[in-house]
């Protein structure tokens, strides 16, 4: 049992002791217990009466107030044993007070590193005051949301003093996940004024630099309200409240007017501290254009543009307007851009919902030389935003002056040759020469009007070399000999000459298997069976069933050279769904290891898979391609005056052509499943690679080079080798900063030689880059449902006097010891004290004559 809290004579009589902690508390240890008390105190009643009667009946000899005194001594001789009956106990007593914890989050997602330019010149003032930026730099938008968080705590140290007043500050940066910061902890009370002017000169009960936190970066892909509360929630036990810095524009995919409701069930309310410009800027903005780094004369090619529109309006959106493509030539000595041109424009309507758009410009040029393009939309009413109205491309587009030499050979006059010699005569930028084998020798030969007629076949290897691009549209095989597929052979391994074969239904079958032809097969990026023959006539055999089919473009090939009729994967393949499907096929069984699918048959699998129809390739230096069917003149009706179908076959021609330009032979390619990939995204590479003999690469892995186009910094991917596919491999790449960039492929042991590159570009996630203005509906819900209150960040210096109280006292008593060991001198009066009482009390009864 514990004793009065008036301890001062306590504390007096135990002196001062430096090594002791707390405040100095007496108790009892041998304090009877429920009947026992009575007992005790009818055994001290009785003995005080008996003491009392039996100096009353004392003889008169004694007077009466000697009779007191000496009773008195008695008396006070039986408190003193009943005291060290009682057993008298002292322990130290420490009251701690024990704050909660106060959850601090703080929105670290991508949109908080955009600068508001703020509409209310009074806010910014406010903000100016609290940050200890400039107002003009805030109104400008120069500095980002991030920096004005930042800047509120750093230029206001008195500001976290007085949150950690109300209790220890979880710190916890939050976006599409949690990241744990550190736990800044409170300040405790002081127990006197003396203390507190002892604490101020101790660098160790005041530091300074607990009243700062850490600056806010901001990398995240996503602002999800919900999971940052709920994970907070979760640890609640000692939680006061919740601090919640953001600009509320949620997108995950749980409701935080939900999870705001169950704080307020857990009796944490939430304070919102608001950032940003709650007014949706109005912005048209042009935000990427790509051009092609090299076209030809009178070739059409794509300039693609990024639009994207923020808030313009009801009187704006749903309208249309000119977007227009601009030409600068570069100077060839200077390199300066001259003079701009508006070459291309096209009228687009802007989405009702905002958001991004893509747009295509079709651009054809005449003269040689090296152009940079741009594209600008216009200004519009109310836009608050038109410094980014025009953007520049990053890549020089080159026009190659180079005309392409090309002999067409044909066994029949096939609807499909006369179609594509038509196309290739009229091109200007294709000298093409026609060898149609079932042509009348009394009749001549078409060719470009520059060129004279061929007479005959080329014969020799210099005659066939005078050619860049061969194309065998279902040749008869009775004009071919076994040293004129040799010529091929060279003329493709060595010249870096392109071939397409174009299998037909009349010929195709013994051109591939006679004995003095079939070395044909070699070149092909298809297997067309085992080198057996009797294998190879049975493969052929089936194709007499063959019928009507679907023609299935491969996905991923999208962006491939011979595909690609825009620059966006999925408009690409939207436009080789139309395609009418084909009525025969040649059976080849699979591609051969370096081949790339682009076609193969949808509805008809073979031993090893889909019937492949169109497979790229390479022999050697030159470039490959096999088309297992015809029919292309039936793509004519789609698009407008047959222009997929002309595109289709100039770029056929400029895919074959390519290597014997560059004078070089590319051992490898490597793609990427699109074109375009959000931050965070995985990329995926596949690639097909052959080493220095030009064979299937059998390594095990392969490095990726990634190279920002934007400041150079380079990365490194690894790919694997796909098991049983020689020279392909496959790996992935996080996209983790925003930017162009160029992944390639560096051929080993050879100085700086790519063997194969693929661009892409990666961009803000779409929900960070469609919604990032303060959204102060949702975050004041939040608070009111969670009994809290929302504040402006310039009122954020209001936040501590808001917080609520929740202070819990604690208390932590040291073991207790008996007084008198507690100090010396109690235990010398402990045992002194009754001796010399009884010892007085014995002088006076015989001074008395007392018994």
């Amino acid at each position: 049992m514990m004793l009065a809290e008036n301890n001062n004579w306590l504390t007096w009589l135990l002196g001062d002791d430096p090594g002791r902690v707390g405040t100095p508390r007496l108790q009892w240890g041998n304090l009877p217990e429920s009947w026992g008390v009575f007992v005790l105190i009818a055994i001290i009643a009785a003995i005080v009466f008996a003491v009392v009667w039996m100096y009353r009946n004392e003889i008169n000899t004694c007077p009466t107030p000697v009779k007191l005194v000496m009773a008195g001594l008695r008396l006070a001789v039986l408190l003193l044993l009943v005291i060290l009956f009682l057993q008298p106990m002292v322990f130290y007593q420490q009251v701690n007070e024990i704050k909660p914890t106060i959850a601090l989050l703080r929105d670290k997602s991508l949109s908080i590193n955009r600068g508001d330019e703020y509409r209310s010149r009074d806010q910014v003032n406010q903000l100016a005051k609290v940050t200890g930026l400039s107002a003009d730099e805030i109104e400008s938008g120069s500095a980002t949301r991030g920096d004005l968080i930042n800047q509120a705590f750093a230029t206001n140290p008195e500001l976290v003093k007085q949150l950690r007043i109300k209790g220890a500050l979880q710190l916890v940066d939050f976006s599409d996940g949690n990241e744990q910061v550190g736990l800044i902890p409170a300040i405790a009370k002081r127990e006197t004024d003396a203390q507190e002017d002892e604490d101020k000169d101790d660098p160790e009960t005041e530091d300074q630099a607990l009243d700062t936190i850490p600056n806010l970066t901001a990398d995240g892909l996503g602002t999800d309200l919900w999971q940052a509360v709920r994970d907070s929630l979760d640890d609640a036990s000692r939680m006061s409240a919740i601090v919640l810095i953001s600009e509320g524009q949620h997108n995950g995919s749980e409701d935080p007017i939900e999870i705001a409701r169950k704080a307020a069930d857990q009796g944490v309310p939430i304070f919102v501290v608001g950032v940003g410009d709650p007014n949706p800027p109005m912005n048209l903005e042009v935000v990427e254009v790509i051009a092609r780094d090299k076209a030809y004369p009178d070739e059409p090619f794509e300039v693609e543009a990024v639009i994207q529109s923020t808030q313009l309006g009801d009187d704006v959106t749903g309208r249309m307007i000119d977007v227009e493509l601009v030409q600068q030539k570069l100077d060839e000595k200077s390199g300066k851009p001259g003079v701009p041109t508006v070459v291309a424009t096209t009228q687009v309507k802007i989405p009702e919902v905002g958001g991004r758009m893509r747009v295509d410009l079709e651009h054809t040029q005449n003269e040689p030389g090296k152009y940079v393009f741009s594209v600008q939309v216009p200004e519009l009413d109310g836009e608050t935003e038109t410094d980014d109205n025009t953007q520049i491309s990053k890549v020089i587009t080159e026009v190659v002056d180079a005309k392409v030499r090309l002999l067409l050979i044909s066994g029949l006059p096939s609807w499909d040759y006369q179609q594509v010699s038509r196309l290739l005569l009229r091109d200007s930028t294709i000298k093409v020469s026609c060898w149609l084998q079932s042509m009348d020798e009394t009749r001549r030969q078409e060719s470009d009007p520059s060129l004279s007629p061929l007479t005959k076949l080329p014969r020799t290897q210099a005659e066939l070399n005078e050619y860049d691009v061969i194309i065998l549209m279902d040749p008869n095989q009775n004009e071919f000999d076994a040293e004129w597929i040799t010529m091929l052979k060279r003329f493709c391994e060595d010249r870096a000459g392109g071939l397409l074969f174009m299998a037909g239904p009349q010929f195709a079958g013994e051109f591939v298997t006679l004995n003095r032809l079939n070395k044909i097969r070699d070149l092909l990026p298809v297997r067309l069976g085992d080198d057996e023959f009797i294998e190879t006539t049975q493969v052929l055999a089936s194709a007499k069933d063959v019928g009507p089919g679907k023609m299935l473009p491969i996905g991923h090939n999208m962006d491939h050279p011979v595909m690609a009729f825009r620059s966006d994967p999925a408009q690409t393949q939207a436009i080789w769904d139309l395609m009418p499907g084909i009525y025969w096929n040649f059976p080849a069984i699979a591609p051969k290891p370096t081949g790339q699918v682009l076609l193969e048959r949808g509805d008809t699998t073979g031993v090893e898979g889909n019937q492949p129809l169109m497979v790229a390739g390479r022999y050697g230096k030159g470039s490959v391609l096999y088309m297992g069917f015809q029919g292309t003149y039936r793509w004519r009706p789609i698009g407008v005056q047959a222009q997929y179908f002309d595109r289709f076959w100039i770029q056929v021609v400029r895919f074959l052509v390519e290597t014997r330009s560059l004078q070089q032979a590319k051992r490898g390619r490597i793609d990427t499943d699109k074109s375009e990939f959000e931050l965070g995204e995985r990329i995926e590479f596949f690639a097909e690679i052959l080493d220095a003999d030009y064979r299937p690469s059998t390594k095990p892995t392969q490095d990726v080079l990634v190279v920002s186009q934007d400041d150079n910094l380079t990365y490194t991917a690894t790919l694997k080798l796909v098991p049983n596919s020689e020279g392909r491999y496959e790996g992935s790449f996080d996209a983790q900063r925003l930017g162009s960039y160029e992944a390639s492929i560096k051929a080993v042991g050879e100085e700086a030689e790519s063997i194969g590159s693929s661009k892409f570009r990666i961009v803000p996630p779409s929900a960070e880059a469609n919604a990032f203005w303060l959204n102060e509906k949702l975050l004041m819900e939040i608070a009111k449902q969670s009994g809290g209150e929302y504040l402006p960040l310039h009122q954020i210096d209001q936040l501590p006097e808001k917080l609520p109280v929740m202070i819990t006292r604690a208390e932590f008593n040291s073991p207790p010891k008996p007084l008198w060991d507690a100090a010396n001198m109690l235990r010398w009066m402990a045992y002194l004290l009754p001796v010399i009482l009884l010892t007085c009390e014995w002088i006076l009864r015989k001074w008395y004559k007392l018994l």
